[in-house]
């Protein structure tokens, strides 16, 4: 036997388990949604028709300086951008001038609803601006750069006035803005220029006072002062060769007498001849040497003669050192009056160079000073222009029409919510019905919840057989043999008999239920008839002492009965009667008043069990609930096997499991459960897990009337 508990699996594990649930319930959900259905139609009715007239707006944004190019904003920010439009649109200085233009201070409805917002701080227009805006919607129309401003009112010619004068006072609104922004730019470029002026007049006095400084009244001329110090550096080479020169003759004078020589480069007219009579008479001096020797009287002459030229060619040597010492002063004079003024030359060119450096720097700062200048008081003029043709950032894309219909109530919204709100407080209801009674519906309720093993279903007649020809549930079974109605009652009867045959001589079955009403007597009856119809010797022995139940149908004339037996006063031949139709015997119980309720305890009905197990294959017992009375309890040791049975959908989990416990206190144990009232065809519907949800795939097995 299985462990029970309160959760099915079906609640935890199995969807399909929970929507064949749902549809147990189905019938109640859609009556829900049918009634709110009709309700929200109702309401519908009822409502105040309004009406909804919009214009669409497109954000078209334009820069707020002259001749610069249209601003390109991001995604994030044009979407940034555009809300805010939309909050503009719905601001109180917009609806204020929409007050001032159609003279809606003078609307009796708006009056009406101005007093809600009439405080202390707020004027009469104020508040009926603040009324104005209640009913005034504007939006963004998805993703694109269109905005939309929509008013509702019960007059459509008013709604579509307002949404229009809205469109127009937002962009009056905005286009006051725009000016104001344009009067600050040029206000601020005034500004800008007059910073500029002031750095040009800077600027060019700065490069007049370098001038000045600089002696520089002309433009600098390097190219003049290069070819000045390229002729001073001719000259100054020429000076230095000729001192050079003049030097030499100097230096070379002394080495020229004292040599004797006549290649000398520094002999005149006057030394040449001389050189050339000495060298005359020194051939002679020579020639007369050699010849007549030293002693000749003409050698001492011409000896004297030669001395006396070398005395005038020394005399001469030395006036021609002292002009070539003078020649050489005066050219190194020369030399070093070329070098200063070389040197000034180069000073000068330097200065030059570096003062036209420092002179364009300053022009190029004024001349930058004046093109920054000249640039925005071109900008300047052009925001002037621009002043006289500026426009909203936002213009008029589709002005508002007249509705022709009604856009509140909204009948399609107000179906639809109510089909919602139906099917919501029908779910909320069928929730409530599967908790609040948690009754028990297949095969996995059974064993998951009671924990005991699941014998069958039975079903209604009226579901499991198609032309039923009786109202008599327990007739069904004589009257349609070959039904799913009459197998199932074959089905516990095997069940049961199986059940009985493992335990030595198991003859004696039970059938009780937890609570009255849940279609034990019928039960009882009917698988005593299909034992019987079977060919096996079976007794239904009746043993609810309070209903009578069986007893009631099958034997309503018997005066004698089980009781009787017991006392002693009758027999049990006296007290059996006969089903002739099927051949079942029934121990009834009679009518008597002073029937013990403690008859089952005594030993006179052990061994009337006992004389019935060697009568009979098998004998049904017909029990009273187990919750009512104490009986049950008492019999349940005498079973051999013992079906409880549960009323589908019907029999709380609770009292069901309650009654297996009262039954296992007295050290018995129930053998399964059958679910009874089982209807068939909602079963194959909604009873996923149960042999029932099949029903329609064996229905062609079983005889249909």
């Amino acid at each position: 036997m299985a462990e029970a508990t309160n959760v099915r699996p079906e609640d935890s594990q199995d969807l399909a388990g929970l929507f064949s649930r749902l549809k147990r319930h189905l019938p109640i959900i859609l009556a829900c949604v049918v009634v709110m259905v009709v309700v929200a139609w109702g309401i519908s009715k009822v409502l105040p028709r309004r009406y909804t007239a919009s214009a669409q707006l497109e954000y078209t944004p334009q820069s707020p300086v002259a001749g610069a190019p249209q601003p390109q904003l991001s995604d994030l920010a044009r979407d940034a951008k555009i809300d805010a439009e939309v909050q503009t649109m719905k601001s109180l200085p917009v609806a204020m001038r929409v007050v001032d233009q159609l003279k809606l201070d003078r609307d009796p409805e708006l009056r009406a609803a101005a007093k809600d917002f009439a405080t202390d701080a707020a004027t009469g227009k104020q508040a009926i601006a603040g009324a104005l805006l209640t009913n005034l919607n504007a939006a963004r129309v998805g993703t694109t750069s269109l905005f939309e401003v929509g008013y509702t009112d019960k007059n459509p010619l008013k709604a579509m006035q307002v949404a229009n004068a809205f469109a127009q006072a937002f962009m009056a609104e905005d286009l006051e803005s725009k000016a104001t922004e344009f009067k600050d730019v040029d206000s601020r470029l005034n500004g800008q220029l007059d910073e500029l002026r002031r750095k040009v007049e800077q600027a060019d006095a700065a490069v007049a006072a370098f001038r000045v400084r600089n002696n520089l009244l002309g433009l600098p001329d390097s190219v003049t002062a290069e070819q000045e110090i390229a002729s001073i550096r001719g000259a100054l080479a020429s000076a230095r060769a000729e001192e050079a020169a003049a030097r030499a003759r100097s230096a070379a004078s002394g080495s020229t007498i004292v040599g004797g020589g006549t290649n000398s480069p520094y002999s005149t007219a006057t030394m040449a001849a001389l050189r050339q009579q000495r060298a005359q008479v020194a051939a002679r001096v020579a020639s007369l040497q050699s010849r007549y020797g030293e002693r000749y009287p003409a050698l001492a002459d011409a000896r004297k003669e030669l001395d006396a030229i070398d005395v005038q060619l020394s005399g001469e040597m030395r006036d021609l050192s002292r002009s070539a010492g003078n020649a050489s002063q005066a050219a190194g004079s020369t030399a070093a009056s070329l070098e200063a003024s070389l040197a000034a030359a180069q000073a000068r060119l330097t200065n030059n160079v570096r003062s036209s450096v420092e002179l364009a720097d300053l022009q190029r700062t004024a001349q930058n000073a004046r093109d920054a200048y000249q640039q925005l008081l071109n900008t300047s003029t052009q925001q002037n222009a621009q002043q006289s043709i500026v426009r909203p950032d936002s213009r008029i894309a589709a002005p508002a029409t007249m509705p022709l219909s009604p856009s509140s109530p909204n009948v399609p919204v107000l179906l639809f919510m109510g089909a919602v709100l139906g099917l919501a407080i029908g779910l909320a209801i069928a929730y409530v019905r599967e908790r609040w009674v948690q009754g028990l519906d297949t095969v996995d309720d059974i064993e998951t919840m009671l924990g005991v093993d699941y014998f069958n279903s039975v079903p209604t007649p009226a579901s499991s057989i198609e032309k039923p020809r009786t109202s008599d549930p327990a007739e069904a079974t004589l009257l349609h043999p070959l039904s799913a109605y009459t197998e199932a009652y074959r089905n516990l009867a095997t069940s049961l008999s199986f059940a009985a045959s493992s335990v030595q001589g198991g003859k004696i079955l039970g059938i009780t239920s937890a609570l009255p009403k849940e279609g034990k007597t019928t039960t009882s009856t009917s698988v005593a008839r299909v034992l019987a119809t079977g060919g096996s010797r079976t007794l239904l022995l009746d043993t609810d002492l309070r209903r009578r139940s069986v007893s009631v149908a099958l034997a309503a004339q018997a005066r004698v009965g089980l009781g009787e037996v017991l006392a002693g006063t009758a027999t049990l031949d006296e007290v059996i009667l006969r089903e002739e139709q099927t051949g079942l015997d029934v121990l009834p119980l009679a009518p008597t008043a002073g029937t013990s309720p403690h008859i089952f305890e005594t030993p006179e009905f052990t061994a009337l069990l006992a004389e019935l197990r060697r009568r009979y294959e098998h004998v049904v017992v017909d029990t009273a609930p187990v919750l009512a009375v104490a009986d049950t309890r008492v019999l349940a040791h005498h079973f051999d096997a013992l079906a409880m049975l549960v009323r589908w959908r019907s029999t709380p989990a609770r009292a069901a499991r309650a009654a297996l416990h009262q039954i296992s206190s007295v050290g018995s144990g129930v053998t399964g459960v059958a679910l009874t009232m089982v209807n068939l065809k909602v079963q194959a519907q909604s009873g996923f897990g149960d042999p029932s949800y099949y029903a329609d795939y064996m229905k062609d097995y079983y005889a249909q009337s």
